[in-house]
């Protein structure tokens, strides 16, 4: 089968997670015999199977009509989101029937929601009006391209049971098709870990979705009971984050911090494997590839109760759920993980299980395959 993914940013130009989420599928794809391509942005030129036919994901936006004969080598077109709506439309104004497939990582409806400003530790956070409309602006017009790119795809899948439900509201979305995402095995050599985990650790972005605000005020709480931990942040670099730095600073708290910078996928696994918890305070995520990559390596984790973390942490079980923007109650949850070591234990047991059974590679190649199938016949018919 010839498949054609179709993604605003791609690895290793970007690092997030719809852009992994799709290199781990087309790798997949590839290794079991089929033919995958991506059409994405950025200027790597390392990879044959993947054209950078713009720089930036706005200009992006604005090339991909012009790569319709592309698209016509394909068996399959798979879009991620609404950004590959240009395509579509280029597709379908010149008569050609390729089965087209919409994937949804978000709701940009509930995105536009977390870029509102909030309060933690008895700040408020956010309070630039200009960058907040903008930033709702840019999800609004997103959330529009999703919708069409919805009604004109041949079909559509959801990587969550919530983001169905932000794209399609409760009663459709009990039809939708959910595949969740997927990782490919571990290496084979895996750094050893610690004799005494008493590291908190956080990977991702700077952004205001993240809550990055929230670990010096989980920090500050956890070192209440443990003077000797510290925070590990993956991801960006502290020089970038002058809100994020003067807290630490003003919290005394400088010299229990480590940021590592953007560092490729490939590489976190020498930071899951020496850490003590996971953090993940996002106020909006689809489903994140963080929690399973640390899950893969046996990290337990503590999460805010929102969009696709129910779907992966079993609370009580793999990790916890807390409150939005209460650094106090995931302070308490990564303590007990920190300081009952039977607890550690379990839950980085019962997380390995868990991407086993339900997040491991070939499931989600399966159902993907089956559902390409599926269009295929149903537009050949």
């Amino acid at each position: 089968m010839k498949v054609l993914h179709v993604v605003s940013y791609f690895p290793p130009d970007r690092i997030g997670g719809v852009g992994e989420v799709v290199a781990h599928l087309h790798r997949g794809l590839l290794a079991g015999g089929h033919e995958s391509t991506v059409i994405t942005s950025g200027t790597s030129r390392d990879d044959a199977s993947v054209l950078r036919v713009a720089r930036t994901p706005l200009r992006f936006l604005l090339a991909l009509p012009r790569y319709v004969k592309e698209a016509r080598k394909a068996d399959l077109v798979h879009c991620h989101h609404g950004d590959a709506l240009g395509l579509l439309w280029a597709l379908r104004m010149t008569g050609h029937r390729i089965p087209v497939l919409a994937t949804f990582h978000v709701g940009h409806s509930g995105m536009a929601q977390s870029f509102r400003p909030y309060w933690v530790g008895g700040r408020r956070f956010g309070r630039d009006f200009a960058s907040w409309k903008y930033r709702n602006l840019v999800a609004r017009l997103l959330g529009v391209m999703d919708r069409f790119m919805l009604r004109g795809s041949t079909g559509n899948s959801f990587i969550s049971r919530s983001s169905a439900v932000d794209n399609l509201g409760q009663r459709k979305a009990r039809e939708a098709t959910v595949i969740y995402n997927a990782l490919p095995p571990l290496p084979s050599r895996l750094p050893d870990p610690q004799d005494e985990f008493t590291e908190l650790l956080f990977v991702g972005t700077n952004s205001h979705r993240k809550r990055v605000n929230c670990l010096p005020f989980v920090l500050q709480e956890v070192r209440k009971k443990i003077p000797q931990a510290r925070l590990r942040i993956v991801g960006f670099d502290l020089a970038g984050a002058q809100e994020l730095s003067s807290l630490f600073r003003e919290l005394n708290l400088m010299e229990a911090v480590v940021a590592e910078g953007k560092v490729l996928s490939s590489e976190l696994h020498r930071f899951y494997c020496k850490s003590g918890v996971l953090l993940v305070p996002s106020a909006y995520e689809g489903l994140p590839m963080v929690i399973l990559e640390a899950f893969q390596c046996g990290l337990p984790c503590v999460a805010t109760r929102v969009s696709g973390h129910p779907e992966v942490i079993d609370e009580g079980e793999t990790g916890f759920l807390v409150g939005l923007d209460d650094p106090v109650e995931m302070a308490e949850k990564a303590l007990a993980i920190l300081t009952e070591p039977s607890l550690g234990e379990r839950f980085s047991g019962l997380a390995g299980e868990v991407i086993a059974e339900r997040f491991g590679l070939d499931r989600q190649l399966s159902e993907y395959l089956r559902l390409y199938e599926g269009l295929l016949e149903r537009q050949g018919g």
